[in-house]
């Protein structure tokens, strides 16, 4: 039994474990992947058992993620990741979801990174502050603390240059960030198939309101969405990371995955992991064997 004050409410007693991302969405990515493991970037030459967790939280705070987990998974989540459907309604549950996502991101980078700047630091507790408020129904709406919600799918062309693994990071990839710059924070939280992209005043938000989630619920179904200057290239750039990351992996390691590939060739054909390389295979060709994925 651990004991402590939790982060969201500041209550004081026994803390849950908790996952930074939900739980849901590791285990998804594991049993769907070629081989059955994962590797965190943390330490690539390492099989992982499960993702990023620590006790932060009462039992109570732990009980209200639970609830709007259970909505996302059941009601975007799993049809989206399964090809079930690219449309599906939410309610007022997506808000709070996302919100909470954005401030475990961000409450998690700030504990991997402490703050040196004043004014980064002031700005960072403000949105924590604020989005906290919202989860805990203290306020009923977002402020400036915007949440936008951006549902992928396999890129099949495109004129832009992006890197040869960007169906694999788009669809399989997890990864949590903080992009600071020009007085904008921006808080960044990738799952399979999403991103949940947290704003604080941003000048460019009047041109994303079709990301924007509604307070009281809405649809999510095929559009064009806005980006904000630079993401695009922020995001291939982070796929770009994630394939040279995955060439440091050891000799022992890769001769431990092409054994484990090797001994079931069923499942890494019906896998995730595998179609998501299909994407790319058909996108750039032979130069898609280079990369490697975060999956296994």
């Amino acid at each position: 039994m651990v004991q402590g004050e939790c982060k969201l409410c500041g209550a004081v007693g026994e803390l849950k474990l908790s996952h930074f991302i939900p739980k849901f969405v590791g285990k998804w990515v594991k049993d769907s992947s070629a081989t059955g493991f994962i590797r965190l970037n943390q330490n690539i030459n390492k099989r992982a058992q499960d993702i990023a967790k620590d006790y932060w939280l009462c039992g109570e705070c732990e009980q209200l993620f639970s609830g709007w987990e259970r909505e996302f998974a059941n009601r975007l989540f799993y049809p989206f990741v399964k090809d079930e459907t690219d449309k599906a309604k939410y309610g007022d549950w997506l808000a709070k979801f996302c919100a909470s996502l954005s401030w475990r991101t961000l409450s998690y980078i700030r504990s991997m990174n402490p703050r040196s700047d004043k004014l980064i630091e002031d700005s960072e507790l403000a949105i924590l502050n604020g989005l906290a408020s919202f989860i805990l129904g203290r306020t009923k709406n977002l402020g400036i603390y915007e949440q936008h919600f951006f549902p992928l799918d396999a890129i099949d062309s495109t004129n832009a240059d992006v890197p040869e693994n960007i169906n694999r990071y788009f669809l399989r990839n997890m990864h949590m960030d903080v992009l600071s710059g020009g007085g904008q924070v921006m808080v960044y939280t990738k799952l399979p198939k999403f991103i949940i992209l947290g704003l604080a005043g941003h000048s460019e938000s009047k041109q994303m309101r079709a990301s924007r989630v509604s307070l009281n619920g809405g649809s999510i179904f095929p559009q064009s969405y806005y980006w904000p200057k630079g993401f695009g290239e922020y995001l291939f750039g982070k796929a770009k990371e994630v394939s040279e990351l995955y060439r440091k992996i050891s000799p022992e390691q890769k001769a431990l995955i092409d054994k484990t590939v090797e001994k079931n060739p069923d499942r890494v054909a019906a896998s995730k992991t595998f179609a998501a390389f299909q994407h790319d295979l058909d996108m750039f060709g032979s130069s898609a064997f280079a990369p490697k994925d975060a999956d296994e």
